[in-house]
């Protein structure tokens, strides 16, 4: 006997303990009805040339259905179909049990061929040892992968994640470098989240290069502006540091003159006083922007390059 057939006997023989556990408090004919129901659905999906083997081995593993039911093992007519075996091709159970058992005599061309004309019908669908190799490479060399398979369900599960982040990142950074550099000749060619549409649905005019230039591009603008924003206070420090200084502001006073009777100190505040007065909110954060913008804009042409 297979080890399938043994798994089966054993697997029938709990189901039919189970039914006598749940209908313990039926009528004996009531139980002796579903045992049989159970036992018919079992054989249905055995090869009627290994039918009566299962059978007995059935028997033997549970020999008292409610010492009521009783199987009947029958002799198969070898020369024509009975009714049985003509319910059996009609048996959506019976026919797949066989499709597997004779699989194993078939080859390769002829398993594909099976293989697609299931898919054709909807019967079919990718299997989990049916990556794309050089897609599935790239997964684990980024992943470093070591386990030997790549569960399909949270395959998706996690692209759909990943795809939600980098979205939102997109939304966000190319949104934020539209009010940080509103004239800069560096834009967005097109939405991420439609490029990403296209191609995943296999889209002829979205080829899968431009999946990675969008990325790469979002890459370049994400790095640029988290470097730009580490260095714009030390440069907006430098330049106010060097504007209001005591010795630029002295050297700017004493180039504009303004009498011998005015005091170089009185004429150092009064520079100080017209410089602070163009030092506003709005000044201020301009200029924090600006420095921000052209750091950031010519980091991402020399990344570009």
């Amino acid at each position: 006997m297979s080890d399938n057939t043994r798994q089966h006997v054993a697997a029938t023989a709990n189901r039919l303990r189970m039914v006598q556990v749940d209908f313990a408090d039926q009528g004996s004919d009531v139980r002796k009805e579903y045992l049989a129901e159970e036992v018919e659905r079992a054989s249905s999906s055995v090869a009627p040339e290994q039918r009566q083997e299962f059978l007995k081995a059935l028997m033997e593993q549970f020999p008292s259905w409610d010492a009521k039911v009783e199987v009947q093992l029958r002799k198969e007519d070898t020369t024509e179909r009975t009714t049985t075996d003509q319910k059996e091709l009609q048996d959506p159970n019976f026919l797949v049990a066989r499709l597997i058992e004779r699989s194993a005599e078939l080859g390769d061309s002829e398993r594909k061929v099976l293989a697609q004309r299931l898919k054709e019908a909807g019967l079919a669908t990718v299997s989990q040892g049916a990556w794309p190799t050089e897609a599935e490479a790239q997964l684990r060399q980024a992943l470093r992968l070591t386990e030997p398979t790549i569960d399909p369900v949270r395959a998706l599960e996690l692209v759909g994640m990943l795809s939600d982040f980098a979205l939102r990142l997109d939304q966000l950074c190319w949104g934020s470098w539209r009010r940080i550099s509103p004239k800069s000749n560096i834009r967005q060619d097109k939405k991420l989240q439609e490029t990403l549409k296209r191609n995943i649905v296999g889209d002829p005019d979205v080829p899968r290069g431009q999946v990675a230039t969008d990325l790469e591009k979002l890459r370049q603008l994400i790095a640029s502006l988290v470097s730009a924003v580490g260095q714009a206070g030390r440069q907006f420090a430098n330049r106010h540091v060097a504007r209001f200084s005591p010795h630029e502001i002295e050297s700017l006073a004493t180039l504009e003159g303004g009498g011998f009777l005015v005091s170089k100190d009185t004429k150092c505040w009064r520079k100080y006083v017209e410089l602070a007065d163009a030092l506003n909110e709005a000044a201020i954060e301009n200029e924090i922007m600006e420095t921000i913008a052209n750091y950031a804009e010519n980091l991402m042409k020399g990344l570009g390059r």
